[in-house]
């Protein structure tokens, strides 16, 4: 059984009362409010239910869309899933968390993130892989090389939505491994696939989080309607 199947199963199901799409992130409201980065697409590619969504069933519409290799089919699979879950964990700034472990430690971020600074002044070395890379990043394919000899790897929550979850976790399975961003599955089921640490979002303002997605907003004008939670992996 996949990933998302085992995730989606231990779940209730709601009917889904909105959609949201933005240039940034998608947004579903069914039980809670879920929220998934939004990814470009390459190419124009419609949607399926699109104008149709309300009512419908939001674990089925998460069953379908996660399977989907449409990017915004994608991240409204990956919101419906957020939205179905009832997010519990510690409140408390990740990248925090993460500065305090690095000390001496070889730490990899797949993807951007505020705040490095700390990170690198007390790791043993810092490396950052992104798509769209910046002075001194590193591409994705470098991952089969970089990620087993890894201390700490922390990865962002938006390899959900463009499905690079597996190969990800499967290569960080000797490090520490900690899934961040508002995209994070909030499911104790990613603990048995080698998380260490689930620091995701709880929207505790549903309908700002809702309109701030469809009007364009980028985390930082939304994030007031988060609350930031840390859960961790029991040894």
């Amino acid at each position: 059984m996949k990933l998302f199947d085992e995730i989606i199963d231990t779940l209730p199901d709601f009917p889904i009362e909105d959609v949201r799409v933005g240039p940034f992130w998608s947004a579903v409201k069914s039980k809670n409010c879920g929220l998934s980065l939004t990814f470009p697409e390459p190419y124009r590619m419609f949607v399926r239910f699109s104008g149709e969504f309300i009512g419908k069933s939001a674990k089925k519409i998460a069953k379908l869309f996660s399977d989907s290799w449409n990017p915004t089919e994608a991240a409204i699979g990956v919101a419906a899933v957020n939205s179905l879950i009832d997010p519990d964990g510690e409140e408390m700034n990740a990248l925090d968390y993460i500065a305090e472990i690095s000390q001496g430690k070889k730490v990899v971020f797949i993807g951007h993130f505020p705040r490095m600074d700390k990170i690198r002044k007390r790791a043993k070395s810092l490396v950052i892989i992104e798509k769209r890379m910046q002075q001194g990043d590193f591409p994705p394919e470098s991952t089969e090389f970089i990620l087993p000899n890894s201390d700490i790897v922390v990865i962002t929550g938006s390899v959900f939505a463009n499905r690079s979850y597996k190969r990800l976790l499967e290569l960080s399975e000797k490090s520490y491994t900690i899934l961040i961003g508002p995209s994070v599955i909030m499911s104790d089921i990613l603990f048995d696939y080698g998380v260490d640490v689930l620091a995701g979002s709880k929207i505790i303002n549903c309908e700002g989080g809702l309109n701030a997605v469809s009007q364009g907003g980028h985390l930082k004008d939304f994030s007031r309607f988060l609350k930031y939670i840390v859960k961790f992996r029991e040894r």
